[in-house]
């Protein structure tokens, strides 16, 4: 599975690549604790989800 965490920080947008549903979430969870704004997990369609809906979806459904 191939995710990219991208957050907006003051030198522009900041991406990384990530190929687990849990490794993802830790590096936008590490961003939300950095201080970044605009912190978001996007899957391979395209699709953007802010770390706490990625979470509820698709690390800990059902929680």
């Amino acid at each position: 599975m191939q995710l990219v965490v991208t957050a907006h920080t003051p030198e522009g947008p900041q991406s990384h690549q990530r190929t687990s549903p849990e490794a993802a979430l830790r590096k936008a969870h590490e961003l939300v604790a950095d201080g970044h704004e605009h912190v978001v997990i996007t899957d391979i369609t395209g699709r953007d989800y802010a770390p706490e809906q990625f979470d509820s979806l698709f690390v800990n459904p059902g929680t």
